[in-house]
């Protein structure tokens, strides 16, 4: 292929995906506007939800562990919370992709089996990276869940984990995620169950520019059918946010860290996430 030829393709490429971007925003548009609402629960909106749990900045009590989900819990605080699918097929609560920046091993946490995890301690404590069956058996519906499914690969096996890990659970809970075909699986699965579409500047992602854009501003909607949005409270307002709150869709902020961004939520959100030192 010669260089003026492979400069054209770029071109084509790239004008392929803007008018696709443009088809779906109106697409989006049309949709949000006809499209019948799932009904969000009303905790999602009255009760301000501990992110991964009521934990400190510290190896005292580490995020997404077992001391801080029982802190939330104790405190009747929803927990908010992050899963990943293990090695052997399991659904375990962790945010990052590696377990680098909580323990001193870099592996990527779908490299190891819920035995190997089990044995890794968060920040040099007594907490292990829990199951979600664990953390679940733990809170026994003494407050909501909001689970987020991290999802970057193919759609399927980390979505049934969860749906059989939640199929018996008597408490109330809602799931959410940044990949709205995550949620997609799991309309189709059970469109009873509740569902939030996560979104934000996405600004750490490497992700190119037209698709940042689509999920910047709620454009495949129509696929996740949330009946809330979250989103980054620090890049809000936004014309899709204040679309979707317009349609009927409560706007949940995340992350308030500090009381001025949970002073800043209060006043652009709906229901508001928070970490330690919010209030």
């Amino acid at each position: 292929m010669s260089e003026r030829t492979g400069r054209t393709a770029t071109r084509v490429a790239a004008a392929t995906a803007v008018a696709a971007v443009i088809a779906g925003a109106g697409y989006a548009f049309t949709t949000a506007l006809v499209m019948p609402l799932q009904d969000a629960p009303e905790w999602l909106v009255t009760r301000p939800i501990a992110h991964r749990g009521l934990h400190t900045d510290d190896s005292r009590v580490p995020e997404n562990s077992m001391a801080a989900f029982r802190a939330a819990a104790d405190g009747g605080h929803p927990i908010e919370l992050d899963v990943h699918l293990s090695a052997d097929g399991i659904a375990v609560v962790f945010h990052d992709d590696t377990l680098e920046r909580m323990t001193s091993d870099a592996r990527a946490i779908g490299e190891l089996t819920t035995d190997e995890l089990a044995r890794v301690r968060l920040l040099d404590s007594d907490e292990h990276i829990p199951t979600l069956a664990e953390v679940l058996a733990l809170v026994e519906g003494r407050v909501p869940m909001l689970v987020e499914i991290k999802q970057r690969g193919d759609v399927g096996a980390l979505e049934q984990a969860v749906l059989d890990d939640l199929a018996a659970y008597p408490g109330e809970y809602a799931i959410q995620s940044f990949n709205p075909f995550s949620l997609a699986y799991v309309r189709r699965a059970d469109p009873r169950i509740v569902r939030g579409q996560l979104s934000g500047t996405f600004s750490e992602e490497d992700l190119p520019a037209w698709q940042v854009f689509a999920l910047h501003n709620l454009l495949l909607n129509w696929t996740s059918r949330p009946a809330f949005i979250g989103f980054e409270i620090e890049a809000l307002p936004t014309w899709g946010t204040s679309l979707q709150r317009a349609r009927g869709r409560p706007l949940i902020g995340w992350t308030a860290d500090d009381p001025e961004s949970f002073e800043r939520a209060q006043h652009l959100c709906d229901g508001i996430i928070f970490d330690p030192g919010a209030f």
